[in-house]
């Protein structure tokens, strides 16, 4: 089925508006559900910056990517301008704003990227919309295994958690419409974890990719750190509640999503009491100046005090100050390399746990073993390693054409 909707604006506006699957989810559900929402929208022709132009055979993958960035950024300024009256439309927008970031980092790759069955894309159906785009779940999958650029976990699940509240907005009743400041609390929330996590990618993570974009990142940036007072309400609920936990010597910090001192520190586990924003963490003392620094999700922090910029290697020293290599233990499992950020002995044991000094990831024992060539320890699927090797070694595989060489 042809995912391309023609709908009609209302008579006082004289064109006619072409919404193609690249600009949406891509599937014609999806197309359908904003094709009806703009025939029933009082406000439609306030957003003509929505309009594409005709695409054209001849069109570089440039210029599509540079589209499909420009939607992102209309939905999500939708988004914001409806959370209020329309909290649905909001909910739907963003979600379709996270989505076409994603697309166009696979884009930027390779425009086959996008469509569902890669083996089968079609140039001219492409930039006519005939096919079917990959999901958020597809996405990840080809960022971390064709791109080598992928989303941590945490970032997928709060995308995923979009996802789910955009699907039961669209397809179900939603428990919690009807209690207007209930709904704005969630909806904000929500959309600040979203944005907390979309705005690490595109201004460090992918800000090669979206460099020509930094500016309008700032300027939404900006934006939704004017929509956080709508969780004021839900902190000073809190305020009994964190001030006790304060007495009992629980450290709260200030929460880089909503703005609340009310990230609450448990070990390397941090999670806000208001957004629940959840990251891995460490707070440790500078080793130049001693003071305090608090680090989420990766080291490379630089102390405000004295300017020097803490790395992997300090976190590891103050997470394994207490461990003493003898003779009697330098066999044990007491580190290990992580798949997952290529780190090379990053991973350390903390209070039954392990945790990469570099990226911030925890694992269960369960998630380490060895390779079977090199015999290091290492997380991530180290089958088949004796022949293929690890990310630390060329396995058997590479020994022997090491040897042909020669």
């Amino acid at each position: 089925m042809q995912a391309n909707v023609m709908v009609g604006l209302p008579a006082h506006d004289s064109g006619s508006l072409l919404f193609r699957a690249i600009f949406t989810n891509a599937s014609p559900s999806s197309v359908a559900e904003l094709a009806s929402w703009l025939l029933f929208n009082k406000n439609v022709v306030a957003v003509p910056e929505m309009r594409p132009e005709p695409l054209r055979i001849s069109m570089k993958p440039e210029e599509i990517f540079s589209r499909v960035v420009g939607n992102a950024f209309d939905f999500l300024g939708k988004a914001l301008a409806e959370f209020e009256k329309e909290p649905k439309y909001s909910v739907i927008n963003f979600h379709a704003a996270v989505e076409l970031f994603l697309k166009a980092r696979l884009m930027r790759e390779h425009w086959s990227l996008v469509v569902s069955k890669p083996e089968i894309a079609d140039w001219k159906q492409f930039i006519s919309g005939d096919f079917h785009s990959v999901t958020i779940r597809e996405a990840r999958t080809r960022l971390d295994s064709i791109v080598q650029d992928g989303i941590s976990q945490q970032q997928y699940d709060s995308f995923l958690r979009l996802t789910g509240h955009r699907n039961r907005m669209v397809h179900f009743f939603h428990q919690g419409q009807h209690d207007k400041k209930s709904e704005l609390q969630k909806i904000v929330a929500e959309q600040c974890r979203a944005w907390y996590y979309l705005h690490q990618l595109l201004s460090h993570q992918w800000a090669e990719t979206f460099t020509d974009y930094q500016k309008q990142i700032k300027a939404f940036d900006k934006e939704m750190r004017m929509i956080r007072h709508y969780l004021k309400a839900k902190f000073e609920d809190l305020t009994a509640v964190i001030a006790d936990k304060v007495k009992g010597n629980v450290a709260f910090h200030k929460c880089p999503s909503c703005g609340f001192k009310s990230l609450q520190e448990d070990g390397l586990e941090f999670e806000c009491l208001v957004c629940d924003l959840n990251k891995n963490g460490i707070t440790l003392s500078c080793p130049q100046c001693a003071k305090s620094i608090t680090m989420l999700g990766e080291p490379w922090q630089k102390c405000t005090k004295c300017g020097y910029t803490i790395e992997p290697d300090d976190v590891k020293a103050e997470l394994t100050k207490d461990l003493f290599i003898t003779k009697h233990n330098m066999y044990d499992l007491n580190h290990a390399n992580c798949g997952d950020c290529e780190g090379y002995e990053t991973i350390v044991e903390v209070d039954g746990q392990w945790f990469c000094t570099q990226c911030f990831t925890r694992f269960e024992i369960s998630d380490i073993s060895q390779c079977g060539w090199c015999n290091e320890y290492t997380t991530g699927d180290q089958e088949d390693s004796y022949w293929r090797g690890c990310g630390f070694c060329d396995g058997k595989s590479g020994w022997d054409s090491d040897k042909d060489k020669d």
